[in-house]
């Protein structure tokens, strides 16, 4: 009798949740998440704009996985049609609120003038993260890659190309480490970026002028100081994000 009261409860939940109106989580977002033009119901929804912070995502759609459930976690697929951030992945909540992010693929128009964007013109990112986990907000692992992509400086003006940041799987403790270097365009770039669960970064690498570089990318890289014996000038970058 107990057992079949349970199952009879359970279905009853799971009906509830896959009729209960997507607008029905707007009370249980946090201050700062807010939800505008809810759709769909709790278990497949959408909203017009889910804007984080000061942060703005247009056209996301979810679906809940229900296994999820019988071991107390909240998952979801995940999928932005936004132009400006547009993609998918899966993303999975526990009760102390650590979040798991899997199988992200997507592309992000770069905000210049801001952390390691500051005095970028225009460029693109393409995300490719395998897997990724924030415990208490803050990010503590990454595996996976990042692409910066049509990189345009603005001030002064010059066309760098197309670079790529490799986090590879670690058993090491934090920092995470990334390996930059370029995939193409008139410049020839490696180092490593330490990233710390607190936001602070390091980037510690060199750069060079490929062959047949023009005059404005030559006097870019002026601003990093005289090379040295290869022709080789020092990247040194620290800060937060």
């Amino acid at each position: 009798m107990r057992l079949a009261l349970l199952l009879a409860a359970i279905v009853f939940l799971i009906t509830l949740l896959v009729r209960l109106p997507a607008r029905a989580l707007l009370a249980l977002l946090p201050a700062d998440v807010a939800c505008a033009g809810p759709s769909g119901t709790v278990w497949l929804g959408s909203c017009e704009e889910l804007r984080v912070g000061a942060m703005p995502v247009a056209a996301l759609s979810w679906a809940l996985h229900p296994a999820a459930l019988l071991r107390l976690r909240l998952a979801a697929d995940l999928s932005s049609q936004d132009p400006a951030a547009h993609g998918h992945a899966q993303l999975e909540v526990a009760p102390d609120g650590d979040l798991a992010i899997s199988a992200l693929a997507a592309s992000v128009a770069v905000p210049g003038r801001s952390g390691l964007a500051a005095g970028i013109g225009t460029a693109s990112l393409q995300l490719s993260i395998d897997s990724a986990r924030i415990q208490a907000g803050h990010l503590v692992a990454l595996v996976g890659t990042i692409d910066l992509l049509q990189l345009h400086l603005g001030n002064p003006p010059a066309e760098l190309g197309d670079f790529e940041l490799k986090f590879a799987p670690s058993n090491a403790p934090t920092p995470m480490a990334g390996q930059l270097r370029d995939l193409n365009g008139p410049l020839s770039v490696s180092g490593i970026l330490q990233l710390s669960p607190a936001g602070a970064y390091q980037l510690e690498g060199s750069v060079a002028p490929k062959p047949g570089a023009s005059e404005d990318v030559t006097r870019t890289l002026q601003i990093l100081g005289p090379p040295d014996a290869e022709g080789r000038r020092t990247i040194s970058l620290a800060g937060s994000l």
